[in-house]
């Protein structure tokens, strides 16, 4: 019997730290999976303020260590992958990725259209001098602040 019990906080030993090390490379926060975590291709920095998911991204007011909400006057980085409060760690997809991801319409934006960014991370298939080409819309967004699907593009300012 005392065999069975010292083998058992052996074993128990033995795992530990493996356990430990494992919880250091878990995923933070939760998302609508309750999974969210930095993705692979994904890099983070502190939210300057509080971010939505999909919305596009640019450098903060410290570049190193921060992001804000993209303005059409902006260069964006990314998109955010979630919800993400004042000073949270967010993890900002990169511009492009090659792989279609969700933006957020500031207005109706039909199928098949070159996108741009504009102010509060939204983007717009408007052409305005000095706004930055950011993605290809694949489906219709609805309206304002609705959700559609976009191939990225290298963000290029339109002259």
């Amino acid at each position: 019997m005392k065999t069975k019990h010292g083998l058992a906080i052996l074993l128990a030993l033995i795992i530990a730290p493996f356990a430990g090390i494992a919880q250091a490379f878990a995923p933070k926060g939760t998302d609508a999976l309750n999974t969210q975590g930095f993705l692979d291709g994904a890099f983070t920095r502190s939210a300057e303020v509080a971010l939505s998911a999909h919305l596009l991204v640019t450098f903060g007011t410290n570049a190193a260590t921060q992001v804000k909400l993209n303005t059409a006057a902006t260069r964006p980085l990314g998109t955010v992958y979630d919800d993400f409060a004042i000073n949270a760690l967010a993890s900002i997809i990169p511009l492009p990725t090659g792989m279609p991801k969700i933006f957020i319409a500031s207005k109706p934006i039909a199928a098949g259209v070159r996108c741009y960014g504009t102010a509060g991370g939204q983007v717009t298939d408007a052409v305005v001098s000095g706004a930055y080409l950011v993605c290809e819309s694949l489906t219709d967004a609805a309206g304002a602040g609705s959700e559609f699907q976009g191939l990225p593009l290298s963000p290029v300012i339109n002259p």
